[in-house]
């Protein structure tokens, strides 16, 4: 990875999913998306970043926002020379790259999308602003004090092991070989089919493991969350048998409060094998359904997810160190 080079990916769908009509999401307009990468933009720039890096992708956010502060801009902005295929490769590929050729990456989206990038990252640390539907993962932080903690990092002021942390993941294995992550929430469904991905009727699932959950989460770690909160820095999850037992009621999506039924639950400990019964599934993996498995399925909570940008300690010590005198 390159000192003092930044890369962003913004997806031009997150925000904009099913859940707009089976539930009461809100729309996150791309213009408000190409907005906030002109604030990253400028206050990169004025922080000594050098040169960002952006993920090409169908509504030109970047190419939108570099020509909002043109007249304003020194910093060299260049896209990813890829092919777009308008969905998740996109990430996947453009997180690659930038993990070879960016000190960070800013990731402006959902759960999904920091999803699909933590598989395809490696060790660059991310900076990910919240944009998306299910919005556990991300932070909800205004774009011009994650610049300043994005800038504070890629200059160096603050090395990578004094202002990151590596967060957890769930790691799903088919008959020994993984198969799939998940940053926050893994469910095993009836589902027959992926189509719209988003999942919103609780009596589909009939188990969930979560990595981090919380009453004050939406999605469907806010199921696991009613019974207790489990953070980041835990070295534990909790795993749920849903669908028969005492009923609970959980936010699973924006204005869709729902009861959902609650047997076994406990706490699993990092590392652990949990096998999971329901067989053959479609796995919703951070509320989306993207996986169908059969056959011997496991999963693990480990400590191998993205690196992520503690924002305050880094703005604490780029502080201490002068980062914005003069």
């Amino acid at each position: 990875m390159k000192k003092g080079v930044v890369g962003i990916i913004a997806n031009p769908e997150s925000g904009r999913d099913i859940r707009r009509l089976v539930a009461h999401a809100s729309v996150f307009d791309n213009m408000e998306k190409v907005s906030i990468v002109e604030r990253l933009l400028l206050i990169l720039q004025e922080l000594g970043v050098e040169r960002v890096i952006g993920m090409p992708e169908t509504f030109g956010i970047i190419p939108g926002a570099k020509r909002a502060v043109e007249e304003h801009l020194n910093i060299e902005v260049d896209l990813l020379d890829m092919k777009i295929f308008g969905d998740w490769r996109d990430t996947y590929k453009a997180a690659e790259i930038m993990g070879r050729e960016a000190s960070v990456i800013v990731v402006i989206g959902g759960d999904g999308t920091n999803r699909i990038v933590a598989k395809a990252c490696g060790d660059t640390p991310i900076m990910p602003i919240s944009t998306g539907t299910n919005n556990v993962f991300p932070y909800m932080i205004e774009a011009t004090i994650a610049g300043e903690a994005v800038a504070a990092i890629a200059t160096g002021v603050v090395k990578q092991e004094e202002g990151t942390y590596r967060t957890k993941r769930i790691e799903l294995f088919e008959n020994g070989e993984l198969r799939d992550i998940a940053l926050v929430d893994a469910a095993a469904t009836t589902h027959s089919f992926v189509g719209s991905k988003a999942v919103w009727k609780p009596e589909y699932i009939r188990e969930l493991v979560v990595s981090r959950c919380s009453p004050s989460n939406i999605g469907l770690s806010s199921i696991a969350g009613i019974l207790g909160e489990v953070k980041d820095e835990d070295d534990f999850g909790l795993y749920l048998e849903v669908g028969k037992g005492r009923p609970v009621k959980a936010p699973i999506a924006p204005g869709v409060f729902k009861r959902v039924l609650i047997g076994e639950a406990r706490e699993v400990p990092l590392g652990e094998e949990i096998e999971i019964r329901t067989t053959p599934t479609l796995f919703a993996l951070d509320g989306e359904r993207e996986v169908e498995m059969d056959g011997e399925i496991t999963a693990r909570l480990t400590r191998n997810g993205p690196m992520v940008i503690d924002y305050r300690r880094t703005l604490r010590l780029a502080a201490e160190r002068g980062f914005f005198e003069g």
